[in-house]
């Protein structure tokens, strides 16, 4: 399937980037094809990463993930307090008179705070590394288009 894309970018670049100079030559501009591999490269391999990075705002982008992470750790969280629930359910069961009800409710309240603060707070830190980076690489790819389109700007006035 790359093989196939590179072979039809290559033909694609060729028929796009041969232009006829007055002597009737044909000419290949060694650098807007360069320019533009590059950018079909980072379209291929690291676009589709870097696409919520030009969608969103920082805090936006963010604010998603951290939504996102809120939701998939409190499932998680009930998944496993059921799971060791049923893991002591005979200790429970036996127990069930002499257990303070309110102080095991307040108990799993305060452990779930701690899990959640912890836990979305690693989410807010390698999102927003994540964003960080990824703008970074938005902004080479812009600076390689405005390359490519000064490239062409030029061959126009020619």
């Amino acid at each position: 399937m790359e093989k196939l894309a590179f072979k039809t970018l290559y033909g694609i670049l060729i028929a796009n980037m041969l232009f006829q100079k007055d002597s009737g030559d044909v000419m290949l501009n060694q650098e807007r094809v360069c320019e533009m591999t590059r950018l079909a490269i980072f379209d291929q391999k690291e676009g589709r990463g870097c696409r919520p990075m030009i969608q969103y705002f920082r805090k936006d982008y963010i604010a998603k993930e951290l939504l996102k992470s809120f939701i998939s750790g409190t499932a998680a969280y009930f998944i496993f307090l059921g799971t060791v629930a049923l893991y002591y359910m005979e200790e429970i069961l036996e127990q069930i008179n002499s257990i303070d009800i309110r102080q095991a409710v307040i108990r799993g309240i305060l452990i779930y705070v701690a899990c959640m603060a912890v836990y979305l707070s690693i989410t807010y830190a390698v999102y927003h590394q994540r964003y960080t980076k990824g703008r970074q690489k938005v902004k080479q790819y812009y600076l390689h288009l405005k390359r490519v389109n000064r490239i062409y700007h030029e061959e126009d006035q020619v």
